[in-house]
């Protein structure tokens, strides 16, 4: 049953949204598809484009056909003149601010390092960085301010809460703060989430309903899209995979608990280990690479792998198993169609997501109807920085700033 109405500009507002989302994520260019896809009178469409089309939103162009007859089709396009969308993505140890277009071309990017020295003054350097941004394009027209954070997060007052080594910080309202400096629209939500909304517009979430993004760098993060939407709860907190316990008597963790998947898998943890067995002082990304070219020596009639790279094989297939592990409670949960890998977890050798993927779909229960997929980001590991902009997407979809 409906608790409340709907009038009629916000369903014009609605309306204006979703043209613009088909067409900012490619899935729609003309007129006719508009109206196919949204199921909208011609007459309705129309009207939305040659508004947008005023407004310098919309622009108009010729599809060049190769070895073609006739005449060029017409395609609707962003204009380099719609407004754009400022960004501020807040890790544990880098803040990065960007400005981007609605089809999610990065215009300008600026970051600085979050150390212990500096983090006392975190906010000081975000309006910094903001400011800086803002200076360099006084002719652009900006819909808002989007802000991706590290959790725990409370998404109703856009406050990052108390992450684990975050140099104690705490209780950060930084959607406030934000807001009260500048005058436009400001959307909060946690990292991960921020990542599988934009992953859903533009990535590998585009094709399905159900799916887990996940953020494996220094902690595990995840954000879940349900039935097309991303899930949200009336509390405001984020889903917190990272923190799901694989053996309650395992190792302590900087939430409290133990035996933590973060503590087993996060690209920290296995760099670490890395260089313990090798004694190299390497980066996660590092290794992955060199092993990932092993692997393809190996399958192009390579002889093996050497004594090293066993040791390095070794380390890999047990974070692999414990992934799989971790998801596949998640799973049976929530039934996905598909989990996406992102974040420093995009440089992970394909040949160990398929054996977590193998594993969580030998155990999981609804196993003999639906395969799970697991693929990496869209956005190589770059998910969280240009997911930044996710929330503030949402609200320029839904049609909430025309």
């Amino acid at each position: 049953m409906w608790e409340s109405g709907v009038n009629n500009t916000l369903l014009k507002q609605q309306n204006r949204g979703l043209v613009l989302k088909l067409i900012a994520t490619g899935a729609c260019s003309s007129r006719i598809g508009l109206s196919q896809k949204t199921g909208l009178a011609k007459m309705t469409v129309t009207y939305i484009v040659n508004e947008f089309l005023e407004n310098g939103v919309l622009e108009e162009r010729e599809k060049v056909q190769s070895g073609g007859k006739g005449r060029n089709p017409i395609q609707l396009c962003i204009s380099s003149r719609a407004p754009k969308l400022l960004g501020v993505n807040v890790y544990r140890e880098r803040c990065t601010v960007i400005l981007c277009d609605l089809q999610l071309h990065v215009i300008k990017r600026s970051a600085f390092v979050i150390t212990k020295e500096n983090a006392a003054h975190l906010l000081q350097n975000i309006f910094g960085a903001v400011d800086k941004m803002l200076e360099s394009f006084p002719e652009e027209e900006i819909y808002g301010i989007g802000i991706g954070a590290i959790g725990p997060v409370d998404i109703l007052q856009g406050k990052i809460l108390e992450p684990p080594n975050f140099y104690g910080l705490h209780d950060l309202e930084l959607k406030k703060e934000i807001e009260n400096r500048y005058s436009m629209p400001v959307f909060f939500d946690g990292e991960s989430n921020c990542a599988a909304i934009t992953e859903k517009y533009y990535g590998n979430g585009r094709d399905c309903g159900d799916f887990i993004y996940l953020d494996l760098a220094n902690g595990v993060g995840a954000g879940l899209v349900v039935n097309g939407k991303l899930y949200t709860n009336a509390s405001g907190m984020i889903c917190e995979l990272g923190h799901t316990s694989i053996d309650w008597k395992g190792v302590p963790c900087g939430c409290g608990n133990r035996g933590c998947l973060e503590r087993y898998i996060s690209s920290n943890v296995i760099e670490r280990k890395l260089r313990e067995t090798l004694g190299e002082d390497k980066t996660f990304r590092e290794f992955c690479l060199e092993m990932d070219e092993a692997i393809r020596r190996g399958e192009t009639g390579g002889t093996g792998f050497t004594e090293r790279e066993e040791k390095l094989h070794a380390v890999f297939c047990e974070m692999a198993e414990k992934l799989a592990c971790g998801l596949t409670s998640f799973a049976n949960g929530l039934n996905p169609q598909k989990i996406v890998i992102g974040h420093e977890g995009y440089w992970i050798p394909d040949l160990y997501l398929r054996q977590a993927e193998r594993q969580v779909n030998q155990c999981r229960i609804a196993r003999k109807y639906r395969k799970i997929q697991i693929v990496k980001s869209n956005f190589q590991s770059e998910a969280t920085v240009l997911g930044c902009v996710g929330a503030l997407l949402t609200a320029v979809f839904e049609g909430s700033l025309f």
